[in-house]
């Protein structure tokens, strides 16, 4: 095995070392030549990144030939750079009055190069045209499902991703709902216990805009039997006065409408306008109620228009 090793890097030991004195010899030309115009620090960072692009475009065209692709990029590098790097040492030379050292300055990576050519051709793995369109095509099948591979994965990511953003998106709009509920029954509450109702025996619904209407046109509200005419929950068969509880339904609903008719002025009754009002309507009517349901009437429709009235 030593043996084998020896004989694979027997041939790529001259190319090293020329490739190594060139290299060496052009870093210390190009940043001996930049001081004279920037920082030696600067001057000799310049040469090694110089160096360093020249020999990994060496080491890329060894690689590709060696496992027979195409080495068109690292081969135009490696050739551009050549008579740069010949020109820098040549003109090095003859600016230290030198020129023998800028005629051997300029060989050294001529030399390198075409060594180090000759070797990578020997090692270089020789195959037929065939062959290689088939690596060719195995290569770009195999890059190609690489990269559908990346791509699902990278769309299987977003997916998630807006899946995750979207179910954050619910959360918080429903604790927000939830948070905007809560807050209105607290206020709900507040409200309540600041302005309570007085408590009454009961109270008449409220009333709608169809009653309304029926009341100032002189008719009876729906569902509410007129007083002294037949209809459901009469006592009597067909014709008979209504029953207690009809009587006071009717009775009570007459009083909401009332109250209803009575504060709706502009700006609205006082409490104790209100009271007499009411009170002289409902004699001429022949309706009966509390003062209590009265007063819990104005309270009712003060609340529901949002105005106060004038003087209790």
């Amino acid at each position: 095995m030593k043996r084998d090793y020896l004989k694979k890097a027997t041939p790529w030991a001259l190319p090293g070392i020329l490739t190594a004195v060139a290299v060496v010899w052009a870093v210390a030309a190009i940043g001996d030549t930049l001081t004279a115009q920037a920082h030696p620090a600067f001057a000799y960072s310049v040469a090694v990144l110089y160096d360093a692009v020249w020999l990994y475009a060496l080491a890329q065209e060894a690689a590709h030939r060696r496992q027979g692709s195409s080495a068109r990029l690292p081969k135009v590098i490696g050739w551009v750079f050549l008579p740069l790097t010949v020109g820098v040492l040549a003109a090095h030379g003859l600016l230290a009055g030198d020129v023998l050292a800028a005629v051997v300055g300029a060989l050294v990576p001529v030399l390198a190069k075409v060594t180090l050519v000759m070797a990578i051709d020997r090692d270089r793995t020789r195959i037929s045209p065939r062959a290689q369109a088939a690596i060719d095509r195995t290569r770009a099948a195999t890059r190609d499902r690489i990269a559908v591979s990346r791509a699902v994965a990278a769309a299987r990511a977003d997916e998630t991703k807006a899946a995750a953003d979207i179910l954050r998106a619910t959360r918080e709009a429903e604790a927000e709902a939830v948070t905007v509920t809560h807050d209105a029954f607290e206020k709900y509450a507040e409200v309540l216990d600041r302005h309570p109702l007085p408590e009454v025996a009961e109270l008449p619904g409220l009333v709608s805009d169809r009653d309304l209407e029926a009341l100032l046109s002189g008719g009876v509200p729906e569902g509410v039997p007129a007083l002294g005419t037949g209809g459901e929950g009469s006592s009597g068969t067909g014709g008979g006065a209504p029953s207690a509880q009809a009587a006071k339904a009717a009775n009570d609903q007459a009083v909401a409408l009332l109250a209803v008719q009575l504060y709706a002025t502009n700006p609205p009754p006082s409490k104790r306008k209100f009271r007499e009002a009411m009170r002289a309507e409902m004699n001429a009517r022949g309706l009966t109620g509390s003062w209590e349901t009265i007063d819990a009437l104005y309270d009712r429709e003060k609340a529901l228009t949002g105005q106060g009235g004038g003087e209790k």
